[in-house]
C-alpha cells in the first residue's frame, strides 16, 4: 500500500512568555487543506517507537499521522481510509501485540508493524459512528474496553464494546443510556463513588456502574447553574475526571463545546459521589466555543492546570487559555492567554519532545493552521 510522505516545515515560530508561569514557543506546522476537512479523532502517541510523540487526526474516518522529526519539522503520513465517524477515534492496542491500532467510529485500523511505509489494515464491523470514544476497563476483567457516545441517526446511544477474543469478528455494543451529541471525551471515566467499579461521565450526567460488569447503570444528573448551553448541533461537553483538589476523591472538569458562549467549570466530589458541587473556572460569559480540554501540570509547580480554547462556533477572535491552579486545590484559578487568532479544536497535550514538560498540539476543524506549542518551562 502506498503511503503519503509529505514534509511540512514551519512557516513561523514565536515565543509567548507569561511571567514565570508559562512559556511556549509556537510553531506553525502547515495548513493541510487537502488532508483536513471536518477534522477530529486526535491523539499524541509514539507511532514508530522513536521516543517522540506523533500527532494523529482524522477526516471523518480517513486517518493521518504527523511524524515528529523536530519542533520545526513534521512528516505527514496516511493511516488509512474507510471508517465512518464524526470526531470519535482513539489509539488502542486492539489485538494486544504491542502495536498501536486505532478504533475509529464503526471500524478499527490494525497497525501493520511498519507504519512509516504501509497504511493500516481496515476492519469494518457492525460498530457505530461516534462523536466521542474513550478506552477503559468497564467490566473489571483487566482488559480495556471501548466506550462510545453517538448521536448517529441509526444508533443514538451511549454504549460500550467488549472487544471479542477473536478481534476480527463483529463488535456488539452494550447500551448504557440514550446518546447525546458528545460528552465523554477526552477522559470521562473514573471510580466516582469508590466502590471499585469504573463509572462514566457524559457531559450532562454521570453513570454509575452498579454491579461493575457494565450491564446495569444508574443515572446521576450534572446540570450547571443556568443550565447547559447546547447550540444547533445539540449538547456536547468535553470531560475529564481527576482529583483536582487533592482530597482523594475524583472530581469532574468540563468545558462547554459546540456553543458560542461556553464555560469551563469543575464539579467537586463530596462524600464519594454522594454530591457534586459546582465551581466555575471561567466567567459566565466567554464568547468562546470550548471544543478542547486538556488537564496537565503545564508550569511544573506540581498542580494540575486546565487548558481549552476557541473552536469553530466562537463568534469573534478565537483564543487559547490555560487556567493556573494557583493553590493546587481548585479554589483559585488564574487565567493566562496562550494564543489568539487561531481556531483550536480537539487539541491534545503531552510531553511530545521528551524534555519533561507538557506541550500542546492544536488543529482547527476546517482547513487551517496546525500548531505545535512547545513548552519551554524545562530547559
Amino acid at each position: 500500500m502506498k503511503n503519503i510522505g509529505l514534509t511540512a516545515f514551519i512557516v513561523c515560530t514565536w515565543m509567548f512568555s507569561f511571567g514565570q508561569s508559562f512559556q511556549f514557543e509556537v510553531h506553525k506546522i502547515g495548513e493541510f487543506g487537502e488532508f483536513g476537512e471536518n477534522m477530529g479523532a486526535t491523539s499524541l502517541v509514539d507511532m514508530n517507537k522513536d521516543g517522540y510523540l506523533d500527532f494523529v487526526y482524522g477526516q471523518r474516518g480517513t486517518m493521518f499521522w504527523m511524524e515528529y522529526i523536530s519542533p520545526s519539522e513534521w512528516k505527514l503520513r496516511k493511516i488509512g481510509t474507510g471508517a465512518r465517524t464524526d470526531v470519535g477515534g482513539v489509539p488502542h492496542d486492539v489485538n494486544r501485540n504491542g502495536l498501536i491500532d486505532f478504533v475509529v467510529g464503526d471500524s478499527w485500523f490494525e497497525n501493520p508493524g511498519n507504519p512509516e511505509k504501509e497504511e493500516f489494515i481496515l476492519h469494518r464491523k457492525n460498530m457505530i459512528g461516534t462523536h466521542d470514544n474513550v478506552i477503559v476497563d468497564i467490566d473489571g476483567d483487566g482488559i480495556k474496553d471501548v466506550v462510545v457516545v453517538s448521536n448517529d441517526k441509526e444508533h443514538n446511544v451511549t454504549a460500550w464494546y467488549r472487544i471479542p477474543e477473536d478481534y476480527t469478528q463483529n463488535w456488539d455494543y452494550t447500551k448504557i443510556w440514550d446518546g447525546i451529541h458528545g460528552g465523554a471525551a477526552p477522559h470521562g471515566y473514573g471510580d466516582l463513588n469508590n466502590d471499585g467499579h469504573m463509572d462514566i461521565v457524559r457531559g450532562d450526567v454521570w453513570f454509575e456502574n452498579v454491579n461493575g460488569d457494565g450491564k446495569s447503570w444508574k443515572e446521576h444528573k450534572l446540570i450547571p447553574p443556568g443550565g447547559n448551553r447546547p447550540d444547533r448541533f445539540g449538547l456536547a461537553l468535553k470531560t475529564w475526571v481527576l482529583d483536582i483538589n487533592n482530597d482523594g476523591m475524583p472530581d469532574i472538569v468540563q468545558a462547554e463545546a459546540d456553543t458560542q458562549n461556553g464555560r469551563v467549570f469543575w464539579w467537586e466530589n463530596v462524600n464519594n459521589g454522594g454530591e457534586f458541587v459546582f465551581h466555575p473556572v471561567t466567567a459566565d460569559s466567554t464568547d468562546q466555543d470550548f471544543h478542547s480540554l486538556a488537564i496537565a501540570d503545564f508550569n511544573g509547580d506540581g498542580y494540575m492546570d486546565i487548558a481549552s480554547g476557541g473552536g469553530p462556533l466562537t463568534p469573534g477572535t478565537r483564543k487559547m487559555f490555560i487556567w493556573e491552579n494557583v493553590a493546587g486545590d481548585g479554589s483559585q484559578w488564574k487565567e493566562h492567554l496562550i494564543l489568539s487568532g487561531f481556531e483550536v479544536h480537539e487539541f491534545v497535550a503531552a510531553d511530545v519532545d521528551g524534555d519533561g514538560d507538557v506541550d500542546i498540539f492544536s488543529k482547527p476543524w476546517k482547513p487551517g493552521q496546525h500548531l505545535y506549542l512547545e513548552n519551554k518551562q524545562v530547559e
